[in-house]
């Protein structure tokens, strides 16, 4: 009987940034996120000094990182608690970031609390930072951890949209699984339910398109990120598993 190959511990032309409690590993498109969150920030200090503009800068790029990585690890820290799944590496992505888990969710009420572990994560490191940032620091410091505070708080709530593959779309397929008492009977209800709202979101976009070309590309590009994450996480998911 042939062996296993090993597990790959991160993609080619990744780092790892870390292996404890997960591994977490910084692929080539992590740049994009990291340098747009940066540019956000030293564009919101454009006005002060070239040092501060470069502190921005900084500040956006690894604060950001950390940030996400800090709500993956939300994740990584709810399904250890659980039997039958087991999370295997924390990834920094072209579109964010995103935890790989292996084996199954063993009920509804699991795979909600998972989902909802990152978002918690989250919201309470913006509290953290926004705590932080009213005691008596640097004019430019505070407002610095005020901007992280709110980065933080955004990734929170945006990522609590039912929207696939957000954490909010697995919550309510957890909870719906939870009270429906059957996983394939949640999603077949998810499934119908995202349809209508698909069909009513392109009417709607088309007519905003129409109205508002500027809005409507941004609503299109918004979309096609979200679908492109889709995509990327079930490729990297395959890409990930043992030949035999």
């Amino acid at each position: 009987m042939a062996a296993l190959a090993p597990r790959p511990l991160a993609p080619a032309h990744s780092l790892v940034l870390a292996r404890r409690p997960v591994p977490i590993v910084v692929t080539p498109g992590a740049l994009a996120p990291i340098a747009m969150l940066a540019i956000g920030f030293a564009v919101y200090s454009a006005r002060a000094g070239t040092l501060l503009v470069l502190g921005a800068l900084a500040l956006g790029g690894l604060g950001g990182a950390v940030s996400l990585i800090v709500h993956e690890l939300g994740h990584v820290r709810a399904a250890r608690r659980l039997a039958g799944v087991r999370p295997v590496r924390v990834s920094l992505l072209w579109v964010g970031a995103g935890t790989q888990f292996e084996g199954a969710y063993r009920s509804g009420r699991d795979q909600a609390k998972v989902a909802l572990a990152g978002p918690a994560a989250s919201l309470a490191l913006a509290l953290a930072l926004l705590v932080a940032a009213v005691f008596p620091l640097p004019h430019h410091l505070q407002l610095g951890l005020f901007g992280l505070a709110l980065l933080n708080a955004a990734i929170g709530v945006l990522t609590l949209l039912p929207v696939h593959p957000l954490d909010g779309h697995k919550l309510v397929v957890g909870l719906l699984w939870w009270l429906a008492g059957s996983e394939r009977r949640a999603k077949g209800i998810v499934r119908r339910a995202g349809l209508a709202c698909l069909a009513l979101d392109g009417a709607i976009t088309l007519f905003v398109l129409a109205a508002r070309p500027a809005i409507g590309l941004g609503v299109i590009a918004v979309g096609a990120v979200v679908y492109g994450q889709k995509h990327l996480v079930a490729r990297s998911a395959r890409s990930a598993k043992p030949a035999g």
